[in-house]
């Protein structure tokens, strides 16, 4: 199941938080999607950032420019 943890207003699109449980490693885990403005009316393309056990993933939206 994916749950909607929160959602943020950034550079004229939206961050989104998500959790869900993980089969691997059956634990719950976070990941979060960035969704361009453009997003909203078309497909667009996908980036996929995975954070490394020390790093929690919010760290992209606070350091990325």
């Amino acid at each position: 199941m994916l749950e909607l943890l929160s959602e943020h207003a950034c550079f004229g699109g939206v961050q989104r938080f998500y959790r869900h449980q993980s089969t691997a490693i059956g634990l719950p885990m976070r990941f979060s999607v960035f969704l361009p403005p453009q997003a909203a009316t078309a497909k667009v393309p996908a980036l996929f950032y995975l954070a490394g056990l020390t790093c929690a993933g919010i760290l992209w939206v606070a350091t990325a420019r």
